[in-house]
């Protein structure tokens, strides 16, 4: 099973209806609703259900300068509803401060820790627009970065910071063992 963890109009999914993913936000006004809303820092999930989590969170937060020239929401939906297309939807006025911002990140990967399998995946999204992402992996210390792969999307409207896609397993604590020979 699948997790969306932050489903925001489901923009990143070609195919935006799929059985095999739960699509979580929690998002009220989103046009393309979750399956559940929900807060991904205390979702209603039992423990290790999940194979795959994707997670896109905000990149930065509204105080920032460059996310502070950005529309709200409600101004969002009043240019594009017109053009009835789907709003992408970044969530960065969810945070007022770069410490509310990276408490969410560390709740989260907490909660997706105890949702995913043993042998399940986390897949991070990240733009490094105001945090490297050397910083927001030290957040997620419960995990094993597998693989970091550098997105270049033709769409990218932040200039020159970096997104990446890294794939995270939970981290192995495998016990030592000596031999008395």
């Amino acid at each position: 099973m699948i997790l969306d963890a932050t489903a925001g109009n489901r923009t990143m999914w070609k195919h935006k209806n799929s059985q095999n993913i739960i699509y979580i936000d929690m998002e009220k006004k989103l046009e393309v609703k979750p399956t559940i809303f929900a807060d991904n820092t205390n979702t209603p999930f039992l423990s290790g259900i999940f194979d795959t989590i994707f997670y896109d969170p905000p990149h930065s937060w509204r105080q920032d300068k460059f996310w502070a020239s950005f529309p709200t929401h409600e101004e969002y939906s009043k240019m594009y509803k017109p053009k009835k297309c789907v709003i992408t939807y970044y969530g960065w006025d969810k945070y007022k401060t770069r410490s509310a911002l990276v408490k969410h990140l560390y709740m989260a990967q907490k909660e997706f820790h105890r949702i995913l399998k043993d042998d399940g995946l986390l897949w991070l999204k990240w733009c490094e627009v105001s945090i490297s992402l050397r910083r927001v992996l030290s957040i997620f210390s419960l995990w094993d970065a597998m693989i970091v792969i550098y997105v270049k999307s033709p769409t990218q409207i932040t200039g020159e910071a970096q997104t990446y896609l890294v794939c995270l397993a939970k981290e192995k604590r495998e016990t030592i063992q000596t031999s008395l020979l």
